[in-house]
């Protein structure tokens, strides 16, 4: 029964192919075998994991204690990452120019790794793939939880990291060169902000501040002549002097009501404005003094953000920019020390910034779905058949055409 079977399909494979059952098996079963060859020698395995950005940390000020502008408490979102923010960056340094220049600055072009992101880097859609944003509420959790009106949907909890290379060693180390390049690009925007406010407070401003100086002279010498005024009203009129508050008649300013009170209480109040006029100009003083020198420091800053890519390179720079900007001849001055901890502490803030990064539950690894054997030679299987249905539908197709042209001469004989 089983010959006969095999014989009449056997037949009907002559019939519709031209070859026999052996040598129609032979084609899914070669298809297969070559499926099983490019699984075993080209795998590809492909590395994920999670690059938590910074978390929101809880407030340093305790109650009870003052808040004036020298006493602030820590900002408790001073180093979250907003999705704008990290949009701008992606903007920025998904490229494989900025890529490449990041691996030359940091030593790791010769890492396997970053050879293979190079070459992955040139092709269009690769940055979607590699890195996805994850945000605290996302349409999923949308579908499962409902909607969260207090959900911070605009801090971002980090990066999905991933990569896939021929062994899980390259693979891993690919997605570490793509946690350290992210975290630089992050570091390094936040200071290039950081630099270019500092920059544009301390120039922009200065002929401002000159500007109020000038008027809190021009006050100063309006106040002088009016207590000058009020003294030899006082010496005219000595009884002046023992009028008291009860014959005030109006106090507004804006109505000019200080003109209704006695000659010795617009005396004080003149003095006491030149008073605070002065401290004022002295204020604004030291404001300029701290301006010039910040000046001189957010210049050298900008330039070396231009030079510099690493991060690492880059924050040792502007902390040796910094001992040098403030070592000048004032540098034991109050105004100046307080600069150069503003300073010093808003680059030791980057510093820290840069640990609050990192892949905190390892990298895992797995082999893509796509290169398995056994995947391969099902697909080997299933292209070996369609390759013999469609050789089985082309002979069918030409052999109507033949026939159709033979039976076409004896019609024109018989018409």
């Amino acid at each position: 029964m089983f010959h006969e079977v095999g014989g009449q399909i056997n037949a009907l494979l002559r019939k519709y192919l031209g070859v026999g059952l052996g040598v129609a098996l032979l084609v899914p079963l070669a298809l297969a075998v070559a499926g099983i060859a490019v699984g075993l020698l080209f795998p590809k395995f492909e590395a994920t994991a999670l690059l938590q950005f910074p978390e929101p940390q809880k407030s340093l000020e305790r109650p009870g204690e003052p808040r004036s502008p020298e006493q602030r408490p820590l900002d408790p979102k001073a180093n979250v990452i907003e999705l704008a923010a990290y949009k701008r960056v992606a903007a920025s340094y998904d490229s494989a120019s900025q890529l490449g220049a990041y691996l030359e600055a940091s030593g790791l072009s010769g890492r396997p790794g970053a050879e293979r992101l190079l070459k992955q880097a040139e092709n269009p859609g690769f940055w979607d793939n590699v890195a996805a944003p994850v945000l605290p509420f996302s349409r999923r959790d949308q579908k499962e939880f409902g909607d969260i009106k207090d959900a911070s949907a605009t801090n971002m909890l980090g990066l999905e990291l991933t990569a896939d290379a021929r062994t899980e060693s390259v693979a891993r180390d690919a997605v570490d060169v793509l946690a350290s390049y992210y975290i630089n690009a992050v570091v390094r925007e936040r200071i290039r902000a950081w630099t270019l406010a500092g920059k544009v407070d301390a120039q922009s401003l200065e002929k401002g501040v000159r500007a109020d100086i000038l008027r809190a002279e021009l006050d100063i010498e309006l106040y002088a002549r009016r207590a000058e005024d009020m003294k030899a009203i006082l010496a005219r009129y000595p009884d002046a002097a023992r009028m008291d508050s009860r014959q005030v008649v109006s106090v507004n300013q804006a109505e000019g009501g200080e003109r209704y009170l006695s000659p010795l209480a617009q005396l004080v109040g003149a003095e006491s404005a030149i008073s605070q006029r002065r401290e004022l100009i002295r204020r604004w003083q030291r404001e300029l003094k701290q301006k010039a020198i910040l000046t001189q420091f957010y210049t050298g800053a900008d330039d070396l953000l231009y030079r510099e890519v690493d991060v690492a390179k880059l924050l040792a720079q502007l902390k040796a920019l910094a001992a040098e900007t403030f070592a000048h001849p004032e540098s034991s001055q109050e105004w100046s020390q307080e600069a150069a901890l503003r300073v010093n502490g808003a680059l030791d803030n980057f510093e820290v910034m840069r640990g609050q990064f990192g892949v905190r539950n390892g990298i895992r690894t797995g082999s893509v779905a796509s290169r398995s054997p056994l995947r391969l030679a099902g697909l080997g299987i299933l292209a070996g058949l369609a390759l013999l249905g469609a050789a089985a539908f082309l002979r069918t197709a030409l052999d109507a055409v033949r026939s159709e042209d033979g039976r076409t001469p004896e019609r024109s004989e018989r018409t």
